[in-house]
């Protein structure tokens, strides 16, 4: 069509174009007085650009037939299609009103429109199915709510936007002189949100697609958000296919019990199990709508969107005002208005002004507010991991102070709605606390609490009630403050130089690694043995740094004292305690279920659970976890490397390496980060890349050992053990180096796991006894069984092995994985093949599983050990399939050496098989991954000389 300006006034059939009223991705629309029948139209044109595509003219005739054919007063009419000059019209009912895109913007809708129109939807898709007509693009965009409050849905995504009265709310609607594009080339995100499994997946649709889109449109309308959201479209097919949405009910309240049951099934990812029909759905929303209109005159009133609003803080503008007058830097609330957050807005916490001199409150108030708003299921406080990734776009270091200005810039580069700023000031013994939220787009105070401290130790007390106070402020509800409400000084400490040394560590930890940390924790705990926090983090470091026997001893601490916390510290606490320290992994998951219902925004519960599953060798639970945690903070290293490594273990590469690559961006100076990727690198035969890694990590506390150390399993799973020694040597060195005792131990068990493998049993034993000497945890003492046991020291491995099921009686993987596959080894020591076999029945769940540290992939012992038993009685059919597995899951195994292992024994049950062109097969395959090797291993050695005997 042509320029606008140059159309207006003329004449198109017996149509008068008048006005332009919006532009789209597959058509101009332009409002036009119909001379023969004395009203107004919309016609949509073609864009010129478009006009001389096939395929777009044939979607635009296939559009205009699809909608003619209904006649229904809850579909846009279609009253003729036409073609003047060599450009093809549609003529359509002309609407004046408001899409529900524009109505609904972030707020949940009264209960009654969300039935009415949901009626009114449900019955125009009945007989859009009646026709065998599908109206594509369907979203709250495409759906338009006219001046007389009725639902029309359109198939083409463009309207005059023009104010109306009736009841529609005016300020959700756009002026006449400001008409909109709705659809625009080019945003497909928009859309995607909409989109069903089946959509996603590229399978065929059907009507029951039509029903998940609206049960997306009706879990919007009842609570202003998506149920599937990310900051990709990739994120957000994902979440589609694999996330169940946040319940209704705790976004919104007053959303009727079988109102969620209508979304919650038309929102069922098979779509076997969903609404069959569009009837079936109208039908359950017209008996909840009559139910709800005969309802006792005493049953909920349904929120409006300004009933929801919150006081004007009368009372505050006077305390304000006599603070103000005592010179403590009061702020003055802008009466003017107030947005209480959504649950779905993010707030920044900023830096406290602090006026008293005193650094004692430097950071630490900033920190204890933190942990007293993120006990909100509420409030979502953007992690400090984002703030940072914003502090870099803007080109400042992390430990930039966030002053109010900074803070309200990261809070707009992160999407933010909010940034919280907090005051200290002091007259003599008496303090002042100020806490101020501000909207970031305008600057308009949301919200303004102030409160006095009689003295310096009542300073927590009063923050802690201020930020309670703030948070109903901010929209949310007395009864969910009630309930996640501990105060500072029980949730914390009441020492406030014990707080800001744990607020030194929090922030060492964020800025340069976990072993910076520690030392400010432990200050923390000196100064109050009761600070429960600062136990968890502290057994968090050490087990991220492998050191289990400091991990368990503080984890213990915590958990003992986990009355001391908030209730979402307390999730975490008692998740880790059961994980970590009893090794009791459903337990761990029946805590950790919960805690991710109560905080749906919490990274930590989904990043638990994927390691736990994991651990279970459930990888795509694991993922899928993992995935959850990822989408909920795109910017968590441990989510990423978590990630990464699953991905790579499922022989998903490329996948693996988007989310490297991704997270790289974000965290390019993260070592941590980079470690994750040599499992990768090995996968995919990337020798530079697994060299410019390690070259990285040189000289990075908990980073360089680690690497140091796969470099000898990547060295020794292709023989060269000579190499693989001296890698090991300086893995332990480094350990040691940096105080890490525990770690140190288990690269030398490693090495001598190794060696006791190879056929090396006197060296294996002599190092499992330099390993035991340097520290003796539970880890440590697993692998030193296992070593003595495969060396064939039966006696000490059993007596070892004991004592392990004694201490530890209830560790999941030590009493399913571990001591079978030692007492197992030890009866095929004893002759006893049989026994070793029924003792490993009950490590076949778990065999596949992520069960160590001390490599990037699984070890599959069980199999391993099993395949061995079958060797011993001769059933060579039984042991190839054993060992099989070990060819079949090459991407578990990243760079364990039992891989390469594994061809000899598969070698040898070929062989008793009488199957001698497959031994020789196989063995050759062995030389050929060994072709470097060391010729003086024994199990090299016994190989070449079992290899010639086939000839």
């Amino acid at each position: 069509m042509s320029d606008s300006a140059s159309i207006l006034g003329r004449h198109i059939s017996h149509y008068r174009i008048i006005e332009k009223l919006g532009a789209g991705g597959m058509g101009v629309v332009y409002k036009a007085e119909d001379l023969k029948l004395n009203r107004f139209v919309a016609l949509k044109f073609l864009p010129d650009d478009v006009a001389k595509d096939p395929q777009a003219l044939s979607r635009f005739h296939r559009e205009a037939k699809t909608a003619s054919a209904l006649n229904h007063a809850n579909i846009c009419t279609i009253y003729e299609i036409g073609e003047e000059n060599g450009q093809a019209f549609i003529a359509m009912e002309y609407l004046n009103g408001v899409t529900l895109k524009h109505l609904i913007s972030g707020k949940p809708l009264p209960r009654e429109q969300v039935l009415d129109w949901g009626i009114e939807i449900a019955d125009a898709l009945e007989a859009a199915h009646a026709k065998r007509n599908r109206p594509p693009r369907y979203k709250p965009a495409n759906i338009f709510l006219t001046e007389r409050s009725r639902a029309k849905i359109l198939d083409f995504g463009l309207a005059k936007l023009a104010p109306t009265g009736g009841s529609m709310n005016p300020s959700a609607m756009p002026t006449a002189s400001a008409p909109e594009e709705l659809t625009r080339p080019g945003t497909a995100v928009g859309t995607v949100t909409y989109m069903s499994p089946e959509q996603v997946r590229g399978e065929e649709v059907d009507a029951r697609t039509d029903l998940f889109s609206f049960g997306v449109v009706l879990y919007e309308m009842s609570t202003g958000t998506l149920p599937f959201r990310g900051d990709t479209s990739l994120m957000i097919t994902d979440a589609i296919l694999h996330t169940n949405p946040v319940p209704p009910v705790r976004l919104n309240p007053d959303i009727p019990v079988k109102l969620e049951d209508v979304i919650n099934k038309a929102l069922e990812k098979d779509k076997k199990l969903r609404y069959q029909s569009a009837a079936d759905m109208r039908t359950d929303l017209q008996r909840l709508k009559r139910d709800s209109d005969t309802a006792p005159a005493t049953a909920a009133v349904p929120m409006t969107p300004a009933s929801r609003r919150l006081p004007r803080f009368a009372s505050i503008a006077g305390v304000a005002l006599v603070l103000g007058s005592l010179a403590v830097g009061a702020w003055f609330y802008n009466s003017r208005r107030t947005h209480p957050l959504k649950d779905t807005d993010t707030a920044v916490i900023a830096d406290f002004s602090n006026s008293t001199g005193d650094a004692v409150f430097d950071e630490t108030l900033k920190q204890a507010l933190g942990i007293s708003l993120r006990q909100s299921p509420f409030l979502n406080v953007l992690s400090d991991e984002k703030t940072d990734e914003a502090l870099r776009m803007m080109t400042k270091p992390p430990n930039t102070p966030l002053t109010p200005d900074v803070a309200r810039e990261v809070c707009l580069r992160t999407g933010s709605k909010a940034y919280i700023a907090g005051s200290v000031a002091n007259i003599g013994k008496q303090y002042s606390i100020g806490l101020k939220a501000v909207d970031c787009q305008t600057g308009d105070t949301l919200a303004l609490k102030q409160a006095q401290a009689e003295g310096k130790e009542k300073i927590l007390d009063a923050l802690s009630s201020t930020a309670a106070q703030l948070r109903t402020e901010l929209g949310e509800s007395l009864s969910s403050v009630q309930k996640f409400d501990t105060p500072l000084e029980q949730a914390t400490t009441p020492s406030l130089e014990a707080l800001k040394a744990f607020s030194l560590g929090a922030q060492n930890w964020g800025e340069r690694g976990e072993a910076h940390a520690i030392p400010f924790f432990e200050q923390a705990i000196e100064l109050d043995p009761d600070f429960a926090m600062a136990y968890a983090y502290l057994g968090i470091v050490h087990d991220n740094l492998g050191e289990e026997t400091k991990s368990v001893e503080n984890l213990t601490k915590a958990f003992e004292l986990r009355d001391r916390v908030t209730q979402l510290e307390k999730f975490l606490i008692s998740s880790l305690y059961y994980q970590v320290v009893t090794g009791e992994l459903e337990k761990a998951i029946q805590i950790t279920e919960p805690w991710a219902q109560d905080y749906p925004r919490d990274r930590r519960p989904p990043l638990n659970l994927g390691s736990i599953f994991g651990m279970m060798g459930q990888y795509e639970k694991a993922i899928s976890e993992t995935r959850k945690c990822l989408n909920l903070d795109p910017t968590s290293v441990i989510c990423s490397g978590n990630l990464i490594q699953l991905y790579s273990l499922a022989g998903r590469p490329n996948e693996a390496r988007m989310v490297y690559q991704e997270a790289v961006k974000r965290n390019p100076d993260n070592e941590a980060l980079h470690a994750f990727a040599y499992g990768l690198a090995f996968t995919q035969s990337d020798t530079p890349e697994m060299e410019r890694l390690a070259k990285r990590g040189a000289n990075k506390p908990g980073v360089e050992d680690v690497l140091l150390s796969s470099q000898s399993d990547t060295e020794a799973s292709f023989g060269r053990l000579n190499r693989a020694r001296e890698f090991s040597r300086l893995a332990v060195a480094s350990a040691r180096r940096n105080d890490e005792k525990e770690t140190a131990a288990l690269w030398q068990m490693n090495e001598a796991l190794r060696e006791a493998e190879f056929g090396n049993a006197q060296l294996a034993s002599d190092q499992t006894k330099t390993a035991m000497g340097v520290a003796s945890g539970r880890g440590v003492q697993v692998f030193t069984a296992l070593a003595l046991a495969r060396a064939g020291d039966s006696s000490y491995a059993e007596r070892l092995a004991a004592e392990l099921h004694n201490r530890f009686p209830l560790d999941t993987l030590l009493n399913i994985y571990w001591l079978p596959t030692i007492q197992a080894t030890i009866e095929i020591n004893r002759n006893h093949p049989s026994k070793a076999i029924e003792l490993l029945e009950v490590a076949a769940p778990y065999e596949l599983g992520l069960v160590s540290n001390l490599e990037f992939g699984a070890l599959l012992y069980p199999p391993y050990v099993r395949g061995q038993a079958y060797l011993v009685l001769g059933e060579g059919g039984k042991a190839s399939a054993e060992f099989q597995k070990f060819l079949d899951h090459r991407s578990l195994l990243v760079n364990n050496p039992l891989y390469a292992l594994a061809y000899v024994q598969l070698a040898r049950a070929y062989f008793l098989q009488g199957d001698s062109a497959k031994a020789k097969a196989v063995y050759r395959d062995f030389f050929a991954l060994w072709k470097d090797a060391d010729l003086d291993i024994p199990l090299l050695i016994a190989a070449n000389s079992e290899y010639a005997k086939l000839h």
